[in-house]
């Protein structure tokens, strides 16, 4: 017989015990490895009846509307509180790894998300004792390189075009043309038929005359 994996119901109640339990206790608390996407779930069902409610107008549904407005500020408040809270356990895990520079600290607790921060605030701080305390214990001058941290992604930017030299232009060639002199007695082409090329203005009024280019 096929076993039914038990889905989580979250409450009200289950994230007010969560953060009665992590306010009261020293060390970093369980937690359940979906709990950001079952919060998640739970918040958006109470905005969506909340959001539902809006289009109601009789006192009843006044009434439920306010509730479930509480509701939401609540459930947002803990989430707030249990963050600040899990964050500066996190934090002061980390100044223990880097002072002790050992894997003693216990991070079995830590969500994936939570694990991220701790390994790179650890890093950073490892990087920093050692760049000044270390090298100041060593009588030698602080010397830290900064933690270059991945930028956000840039939208794509429209290519700048330079503008030209003064007293040149661009034109595209309708026909070949063979290899020619300016009248400084430098060399230009050949240039094949659908080419661009930027020569001087004068040369490229004569070609442009004589039907072989045109202007860009």
């Amino acid at each position: 017989m096929e076993q039914t994996v038990k889905e989580v119901v979250l409450t009200y109640e289950t994230l007010y015990e969560i953060l009665r339990k992590e306010k009261s206790r020293e060390e970093l608390q369980k937690l359940d490895e979906r709990f950001f996407k079952d919060t998640l779930t739970y918040a958006r069902e109470k905005q969506q009846a909340y959001d539902d409610n809006l289009v109601k107008n009789d006192i009843f549904s006044q009434s439920e509307r306010d509730k479930l407005h509480i509701q939401l500020s609540n459930i947002k408040r803990i989430l707030r509180d249990l963050y600040d809270i899990r964050e500066r356990k996190i934090i002061n895990m980390s100044i223990n790894s880097s002072r002790t520079k050992s894997r003693i600290v216990d991070t079995a607790h830590l969500l994936s998300q939570e694990q991220a921060m701790f390994e790179s605030l650890t890093a950073v701080l490892s990087q920093y004792r050692t760049g000044i305390l270390h090298r100041m214990l060593e009588l030698r001058e602080p010397d830290v390189l900064p933690i270059v941290l991945p930028l956000p992604a840039e939208e794509p930017q429209e290519e700048i075009v330079a503008p030209l030299p003064h007293g040149m232009k661009t034109i595209r060639f309708i026909e070949g043309v063979d290899q020619f002199v300016g009248k400084e007695l430098e060399t230009y082409g050949p240039y094949g038929e659908n080419e661009e090329a930027e020569i001087p203005e004068e040369l490229a009024d004569v070609l442009i005359s004589q039907g072989k280019a045109v202007a860009l």
